[in-house]
């Protein structure tokens, strides 16, 4: 009976103490769990870590091959030792590919939920479930101050920032607003989601991280506006461009600043991560591949112009628009040129890959099929807008923006095989789900539109 009563008391105390010691620090012990315990997520971590490895073993390779070659003269060191090194480093390169695309794999087998970049996925193709097929009819409507950011979603929510200065997210169902928070800043900025965390930036300068359920974790200013450019998150760091010329990565956890890379010019693109770099367009017509725990840049590219377009990269190919009218296609892996396709105008548009083609629009009104291996036209598309954002494809059927109107392809034949006029300009890119498509428009509102075959 007495240890009965001892038990109770104990249990009493650990209660009390428990409950007074809860709060921030009890809070924080939940996001930090909803940060770490999925298995998903933990998987996808495990391979990231991969990649960083073999990025490691790489430049140790290159760092031996680099001594050879200096000290060849001077020692023993043959050329038959000189030209293993580069075999090793063209097979090192090859596996590194290889462990991207895994996590790519992953992310899509598994990841339904995790946009830890701007489209998802390194592609930017990114869609699972049946068929979307046109026409398409509204399943409902939302009235806010416009939208230039594009939407992600969760098991139950739309999240997107607005104009409005307002982070919002949306029911699916419905479109009812589950809920909303004031941000002080337009928000241009595509959110990323991590481990229940929301990431996005604002034109005030701003970066936040909120949790799913509306709570606030961090906010961290940068040094000026952050239009258009979403973040990237890898192996526990958020990455984010800026006006200001700088790429900052941010601590995930608490937005402590850990590095920061400097261009010539404001970034309004995306950072893409794969291969264990970051790749980063700026308006100083640079593409960039830094290191994805340094900063350090392992190549840069130049354009002819400004960039604006987010790089897209699959299987060792990466692939960005410019605003001197061209889409590049580089090796990832060291940045030489694979090949060129001219437009007849600026490409802002972010280019999708599947299946070796590209998929990108134009200011010049087309949206264009190229073979990625070398770049070969497969079809274009007239339409009736300028092609600013980034194709969104369903099986066989690519839904985009042009202007007001929402045209819908068919990627094989590049038939038209429907369209939609609104009245106001779409910057938005598509995201959707069983059925359903979402985006929004410039002036007022964003849309759920439904198949009609679902």
């Amino acid at each position: 009976m007495r240890k009965f009563i001892y038990f109770i008391i104990s249990f009493m105390i650990a209660t009390l103490i428990s409950g007074c010691l809860g709060g921030k620090e009890e809070e924080e012990m939940k996001i930090e769990l909803n940060i770490s315990s999925s298995q998903d997520l933990a998987e996808l971590e495990n391979l990231q870590n991969l990649v960083k490895e073999q990025r490691k073993q790489l430049q140790e390779l290159e760092k031996q091959l680099k001594m050879a070659e200096k000290t060849k003269d001077k020692t023993k060191i043959s050329t038959t030792k000189i030209k293993q090194l580069k075999e090793q480093i063209k097979e090192q390169k090859s596996a590194i590919v290889k462990a991207s695309k895994k996590v790519t794999e992953v992310k899509a087998e598994k990841g339904k939920y995790v946009w830890n970049m701007f489209r998802g996925v390194a592609s930017h193709n990114f869609y699972i479930g049946f068929n979307i097929l046109p026409p398409l009819d509204f399943k409902w409507k939302f009235r806010a101050g416009g939208f230039s950011a594009s939407p992600i979603m969760d098991e139950k929510n739309i999240y997107i920032g607005s104009v409005d200065n307002n982070f919002y997210a949306l029911d699916k169902n419905s479109g009812q607003v589950a809920w909303k928070i004031p941000v002080q800043g337009v928000v241009s900025s595509t959110a990323a989601l991590y481990g229940g965390i929301l990431y996005f930036g604002t034109e005030t300068g701003s970066i936040f991280a909120i949790t799913t359920s509306g709570k606030k974790v961090w906010e961290k200013k940068l040094g000026d506006a952050i239009q258009f450019s979403s973040p990237a998150i890898f192996s526990g760091l958020v990455y984010i461009g800026s006006m200001d010329g700088h790429l900052y990565a941010l601590n995930r956890k608490n937005g402590e600043l850990v590095w920061e890379f400097k261009t010539q010019a404001g970034i309004a693109s995306s950072p893409t991560i794969a291969n264990g770099m970051i790749y980063i367009g700026s308006l100083d017509a640079t593409m960039y591949a830094l290191d994805v725990d340094s900063g350090q840049m392992i190549w840069q590219f130049q354009a002819g112009n400004r960039i604006f377009s987010t790089s897209a990269e699959d299987s060792g190919t990466l692939v960005f628009g410019s605003d001197d009218k061209k889409l590049y296609a580089l090796d990832s892996m060291n940045g030489s040129l694979k090949w060129v396709f001219p437009a007849d105008g600026i490409i802002s548009s972010t280019p999708v890959i599947k299946s070796n083609v590209i998929y990108f629009g134009s200011n010049d009104k087309n949206i264009y099929a190229l073979n990625l291996s070398n770049g070969k036209l497969l079809w274009k598309v007239k339409c009736e807008g300028k092609v600013l954002s980034a194709p969104f494809i369903v099986n066989n059927i690519l839904y985009c923006a042009a202007g007001k109107q929402i045209v819908a392809v068919d990627i094989v034949s590049g038939e038209l095989k429907w369209s939609q006029s609104y009245d106001y300009q779409i910057k938005t890119s598509f995201i959707g789900e069983d059925g359903v498509i979402f985006f929004g428009d410039g002036e007022s509102s964003f849309y759920a539109m439904e198949s009609v075959a679902k």
